[in-house]
């Protein structure tokens, strides 16, 4: 008897463990259905009545008048012709110690030549350096005292947002607009700097990068592409003066552990900074790569204006020495940089700022002169622009794989493989990587059309 109920019972537990199973499915489809169900009525109670594609989605915070820098009396309808703002700005460009255009001076004195000087005769018929750079200093006391006021103006308002409509803000494009007589403004910090460099007065120039630093995060503030691209020339602009001045100089580690934890003190240098060098990088460099592409379908070789200026602005990709050796992750200073490295840095800057007076290379080309009129662009050479594209492009692959392609054909599936390019008005762009490992991009002209071979970009190797 007791045998038969144990048998009854085996039946009516495998019954039950069967009927559980196929509810199980049941279950967890009546459990998804409701939670999708949920899901889709918060979605449609959140953006049933909104257009996806607004902009305004992706608006920052809404910050007061009082904290917004577009509403500083300074600032205030600068993207109106005529207005006070816009003819306060405009006479950055009219400043009598830098004629014509602002990028020709170096913070490195090596470079700072009497030909450069040639068209402020004051200047020119001076012998001594000494001279010269006092000179400059007067000149540029107008616009000295002028930077002093913008320098106020943003520790008061730390935030710039535009006050014109979204689809009017290519006006920052345009030849008068807002965002090229902010870019005017660079300029000034980029010259007051170089002359605090030569008149050795470090802390000057740190207070004027400082302040360049700060204006390029506050226009970099609002979520459009040219923002981006402002931004990102504004910090070459304050990086230019900072990467010549430590070329120009003799550090020792002391000097430079002073110098790092002045710049991480800077608001934008703990995340921002970092993020523009290692994030945004190749993103941009992305960009890039599409505006080439679609320049192509339009019968045009050369590139078009704007991927000319983002060549320009990507200077940044190549300040990995500044962040190798002087910051760390988070914008502290590297505890680990030890007195040969240091010198190693020396060394490889050095090299690089002889270079300027003889060769278009890369660090040079990413200071051109973009913004003059407002897109023209020294990379006035198919060839050339071909070799700064391959020169950002082998540098990432260092990044990356942690050292330079033997071919062009080793480089990222993300990388430039223009190479049926290579020839351009004659023009053949040729990369070599030598035994000892030093990268060479060089551009070889017909006979008779140019140099016999031109070097565009080439540096010792780098081994941090």
């Amino acid at each position: 008897m007791s045998e038969q109920k144990r048998k009854r019972s085996w039946w009516k537990w495998l019954l039950s463990l069967t009927v559980l199973a196929l509810l199980t499915p049941v279950i967890v489809l009546l459990v998804f259905k409701a939670s999708t169900e949920n899901a889709w009525e918060q979605y449609e109670a959140a953006w049933h009545s909104r257009d996806p594609f607004s902009v305004s989605h992706y608006l920052p915070a809404h910050v007061p008048k009082s904290q917004n820098l577009a509403f500083h009396p300074l600032f205030e309808n600068l993207e109106k012709s005529g207005s006070p703002a816009h003819t306060w700005f405009a006479s950055f460009r009219a400043n009598p110690a830098c004629p014509g255009a602002q990028d020709d001076f170096r913070a490195n004195p090596a470079t700072m030549q009497r030909s450069d000087l040639s068209k402020i005769a004051s200047v020119a018929l001076l012998d001594s350096k000494k001279e010269r750079v006092a000179e400059l200093v007067r000149l540029n006391q107008p616009v000295s005292d002028q930077l002093d006021q913008l320098s106020e103006a943003l520790a008061q308002r730390p935030h710039y947002h535009v006050p014109h409509p979204w689809h009017d803000a290519f006006l920052l494009l345009e030849t008068e607009s807002s965002g090229l007589q902010i870019l005017s403004a660079a300029h000034g910090y980029l010259l007051r700097a170089t002359l605090n460099l030569h008149s050795e007065n470090p802390s000057g120039a740190a207070a004027d990068i400082t302040s360049s630093l700060r204006l390029s995060s506050a226009v970099g503030q609002d979520p459009l592409l040219m923002n981006l691209l402002a931004e990102c020339k504004l910090r070459s602009l304050a990086l230019s003066a900072l990467w010549d001045g430590l070329a120009g100089n003799s550090w020792n580690e002391e000097n430079l552990r002073k110098l790092g934890k002045e710049l991480s003190t800077i608001p934008p240098a703990r995340d921002r900074l970092l993020k523009v060098i290692r994030v945004s990088r190749a993103q941009v460099l992305g960009l890039i790569d599409r505006l080439q592409d679609f320049s192509t379908g339009g019968g045009s070789g050369k590139a078009p204006a704007l991927t000319r200026c983002f060549l320009a602005a990507n200077r940044l990709s190549y300040c990995r020495d500044l962040q190798e050796c002087i910051l760390a992750p988070g914008g502290k200073l590297a505890q680990q940089a030890t007195r040969s490295g240091i010198r190693h840095y020396e060394e490889r800057l050095q090299s690089r700022a002889q270079g300027l007076s003889k060769y278009i290379n890369a660090p040079s080309l990413m200071m051109a002169p973009v913004f003059s009129g407002p897109f023209s662009s020294i990379l006035e050479s198919d060839g050339a622009i071909l070799a700064a594209r391959w020169a950002i492009e082998i540098e990432l692959h260092r990044v990356i794989h942690g050292s330079y392609p033997p071919t062009l054909e080793d480089l990222t599936p993300t990388a430039v493989k223009t190479r049926g390019a290579a020839g351009t008005k004659g023009q053949k762009v040729v990369y070599q990587l030598k035994k000892d490992g030093t990268p060479v991009i060089s551009i070889e002209w017909p006979a008779g059309t140019g140099p016999a071979k031109d070097t565009v970009w080439s540096y010792p190797t780098s081994n941090p």
